[in-house]
């Protein structure tokens, strides 16, 4: 069972919530308008749940811990270790087939998410990882976004220096101009104990 400390939830505590979600959901006022195949796969599954909760707790379970780097900001959004499984540029998938004859084909973090929270979406919904690791499958360590937020969330990956795929990436990598900028001159990140920390009243923002 994963835990690193008494105030994290377990993969029980999210199979737990995930029957409670499902327990409560029906389809939306505008579900009928806004039918699709995929979405009424998902309505399926969501209202025979048992098999895919099976399917998502041995994902889980099968995943592998990773401590956070320190200091690093996108622990602030998604604090606590990622819940690895496959890796960053090929994150685990899921196959399966829905309660309606409909066969699901997806990657395991956005079928773990949508299930644990029961939500219905389009395939042009886009499920955003606030760990910027695409290979972690932990339910609170994503959000639901659209296209745009997820492009910016490529950016903020570019300014962090990772690739779109979480790779370390050279320093002279090709960053938009608009990141190359200290985004917020009030936020300090601590910096290794070798390094200097500059105030802002020694910095010229303007340059």
């Amino acid at each position: 069972m994963i835990r690193t400390n008494e105030n994290e939830s377990t993969i029980e505590d999210w199979i737990i919530s995930a029957q409670k979600n499902l327990g409560h959901w029906e389809p939306d006022v505008f579900f009928g308008e806004l039918r699709t195949p995929l979405r009424d796969a998902y309505a399926s599954t969501f209202q025979h749940p048992e098999t895919a909760l099976e399917l998502i707790r041995n994902k889980l379970e099968s995943a592998k811990p990773r401590e956070a780097k320190p200091f690093h900001i996108m622990n602030i959004e998604a604090p606590g270790p990622c819940w690895d499984l496959g890796k960053q540029i090929s994150p685990d998938r899921t196959e399966f087939i829905a309660p309606n004859g409909h066969h699901i084909i997806t990657y395991t973090y956005r079928f773990a998410y949508l299930l644990c929270h029961a939500i219905v979406v389009d395939e042009h919904d886009v499920v955003r990882h606030q760990c910027n690791n695409r290979a972690c499958i932990r339910p609170d360590h994503m959000l639901l976004g659209t296209q745009a937020q997820n492009v910016l969330d490529e950016d903020r990956r570019k300014y962090a220096g990772h690739t779109s795929q979480g790779r370390g990436q050279a320093l002279d990598a090709q960053v938009k101009k608009h990141l190359q900028r200290r985004p917020d001159p009030f936020v300090f990140e601590p910096l290794a104990l070798d390094e200097t920390i500059i105030t802002p009243d020694e910095c010229d923002w303007t340059k």
